[in-house]
């Protein structure tokens, strides 16, 4: 199954209301590797990690120029298999989505309750 792109996932939701914040999921080479190689969907990520970065890149140029204010959530492997083991997830890209969203929500109550 061919991946749409992240705008025109994402670009529904922006119609829906305005000053959307999408979390975009941000690796480091190591991290990638790690996440690709234990992923249950490998054929989600990039064939390397300079290709992934390019198309992270472009999304975020995409977003921006859509309206949609991107934030980068550096995701570390270690952490997030832990995540998986404790909410009984899969590394696949339902869960890595889950956990961004998750991440952005408690960032956000952690600055409001600041």
């Amino acid at each position: 199954m061919a991946k749409r792109s992240l705008l025109k996932r994402v670009r529904p939701k922006k119609m829906a209301r305005d000053g959307l914040v999408a979390g975009v999921v941000w690796y480091t080479p190591d991290a990638w590797a790690s996440l690709r190689a234990t992923a249950v969907d490998p054929e989600r990520f990039e064939a390397t990690f300079d290709d992934w970065l390019a198309m992270a890149d472009a999304a975020l140029r995409e977003l921006s120029n859509a309206g949609v204010a991107p934030r980068k959530v550096l995701v570390d492997a270690k952490e997030f298999g832990a995540w998986c083991l404790r909410h009984h997830e899969k590394n696949e890209a339902a869960a890595r989505s889950k956990y961004v969203s998750q991440w952005l929500r408690a960032d956000d109550d952690a600055k409001r309750n600041a």
